[in-house]
């Protein structure tokens, strides 16, 4: 391959990936551990190695395996589930912007990964809590030893503001006069504000500091953010709520504007979505909420 001109094609995935994450400017935090995965798996192979074939065989591994999350210090536990497609999709992301740079620095002449096919995705399924779900959830926030799960939950709650864009929030973002999340670095890349209603505020105010330090900082290093999952995960377990990711509190939140009475485009706006088709799969759940009320009514008027 190196005679057709390729001079990289003996490199090593794992030599690839560590030029790669050099030149990375991204802002998604998983994106390292996406990288490590694929050095982990195929970090020996030389690029030239590296086939579609190889690529589908290592997907398809991943999608198969148990899922994982984090359980302390260094510590990890298996969770009886398989990957998502979604999730499978991301990491097939990654691996392609890795090959993608490989062929701007003509380490390859070919990306592997440009004919594999995205898994598809069933976005029309949202899980969002129930008014019980919610409420029991809510109360095991309170009796959490960390002291602002409930307000971190909560905020993710009302406003459905992705966890990243939580976890960075520092005070001076917040417009207390106004009731507004001022988010500079959001997942689209572009600024936004984020109202933020009367119960999550007065919630905010308790723990409310002068300066610009994190709302959620660890208590270890104060200037990076908490690892709160193990809080997160007694709490739903003494809720006994499942099936649950923290983002799904985003779709919770957009769920409750939907039926609500928000309309699509103003939900849009306050999620942060670029594309008011990303929106269109809570859109159901203002046809069934109506249906629902009308059915009240015609049963008190005709029973």
């Amino acid at each position: 391959m190196e005679s057709l001109g390729c001079k990289g094609a003996g490199l090593t995935l794992k030599e690839l990936a560590k030029e790669y994450m050099k030149q990375w400017a991204g802002r998604d935090t998983n994106q390292p551990i996406r990288v490590k995965y694929w050095v982990d798996v195929l970090g020996p192979q030389k690029l030239v190695n590296i086939t579609e074939s190889l690529i589908e065989t290592e997907l398809k591994n991943l999608e198969n395996a148990q899922c994982k999350r984090g359980d302390g210090v260094g510590e990890t536990a298996l969770l009886d589930k398989t990957r998502s497609p979604a999730t499978v999709n991301r990491y097939a992301s990654v691996l392609s912007s890795m090959m993608r740079y490989a062929l701007s620095k003509k380490y390859i002449a070919v990306n592997p990964t440009s004919k594999i096919k995205a898994k598809t995705l069933n976005n029309k399924i949202v899980c969002y809590l129930s008014d019980s779900e919610r409420e029991a959830l809510l109360t095991t926030c309170k009796q959490s030893s960390w002291d602002q799960l409930y307000l971190l939950v909560l905020l993710g709650m009302t406003t459905g503001m992705r966890k990243a864009e939580m976890m960075n929030l520092r005070w001076s973002d917040i417009d207390f006069s106004r009731s507004v999340a001022m988010l500079a670095l959001t997942k689209n890349g572009e600024p936004r504000h984020c109202p933020v209603p009367s119960i999550t505020m007065d919630e905010l105010k308790k723990f409310r500091q002068v300066g610009d330090g994190l709302i959620f900082p660890s208590k270890i290093i104060p200037s990076q953010p908490i690892e709160f999952k193990k809080h997160w995960f007694k709490a739903l377990s003494l809720a006994g709520v499942s099936n649950f990711r923290f983002h799904d509190l985003r779709h919770t939140a957009a769920s409750y504007m939907i039926m609500n009475g928000v309309d699509i485009y103003e939900t849009a706006t306050i999620l942060g979505h670029k594309d008011v088709q990303t929106t269109q799969r809570y859109a159901h759940l203002s046809t069934e909420h109506i249906s629902k009320a009308n059915e009240r009514a015609m049963a008190s008027v005709f029973n």
